[in-house]
């Protein structure tokens, strides 16, 4: 007859790390383990946690407030100054005499202008010349027309780009209406003055050699709240 011998193995201690049998020995003058009291430690320091991360969150919450409201300010900035986007430059440009004198041995360029109103403004708005010709460094002063077509007081705010966009960062405004609020009267009009040259440096740049024609294009929108 087979006999099966049977191996009966004590039950084996669980093995702490001394540092977890620190933190359990601490919690009871004799050193043993004390439920309780290893719970009470977990739920405050699970409430520590959630503080902390309520704080982490708030922290987002406002800094992305902040990027938000401080974009578009940022955005208008960052296209005065690199003329990105079609952006003309109007950040002022220290110059000379001689940096802004015209390059008469240059072709003509010729600048042509464009308006554009939203559908949500009961305005219209046209430039009051088709085109003017100029060479880079020399300025020049070109008007539009805006006329509230309504019966009541409207405030409305422009923006603009250049067309084509390679050419924008050689655009430089000396004088615009951009960005600024203008109101106008029931069944009044205005007239509104842009100044402004292109930067000698555009004939330096190899990648202005097919740009003959750059258009400068404004559109008018209803401003927010008004």
């Amino acid at each position: 007859m087979l006999r099966i011998a049977a191996r009966v193995t004590a039950p084996r201690r669980l093995q702490l790390s001394p540092f977890v049998a620190r933190r359990l020995a601490g919690h009871t003058p004799n050193g043993r383990y004390n439920a309780q009291a290893e719970l009470a430690h977990f739920q405050a320091q699970a409430r520590r946690k959630n503080s902390s991360a309520i704080l982490y969150v708030g922290s987002f919450v406002v800094a992305f407030l902040g990027i938000a409201y401080a974009a578009v300010p940022l955005y208008r900035l960052l296209c005065k100054r690199t003329g990105f986007m079609g952006t003309p430059k109007t950040e002022p440009v220290v110059r000379d005499v001689d940096t802004l004198r015209p390059l008469a041995s240059h072709r003509k360029l010729r600048i042509k202008f464009s308006g554009q109103v939203s559908t949500m403004l009961d305005w219209s708005f046209k430039p009051e010349q088709r085109f003017v010709s100029v060479v880079p460094g020399e300025t020049a002063l070109a008007f539009f027309k805006a006329y509230n077509r309504s019966d009541k007081p409207i405030v409305g705010i422009a923006t603009y780009n250049v067309i084509p966009e390679q050419a924008a960062p050689y655009f430089n405004k000396i004088q615009c209406f951009c960005f600024d609020e203008q109101q106008l009267d029931p069944q009044e009009d205005i007239d509104m003055p842009v100044f402004f040259f292109i930067d000698p440096e555009f004939a330096r740049d190899p990648l202005m050699d097919d740009i003959d024609d750059i258009t400068l294009s404004y559109t008018f929108f209803k401003a927010a709240g008004r």
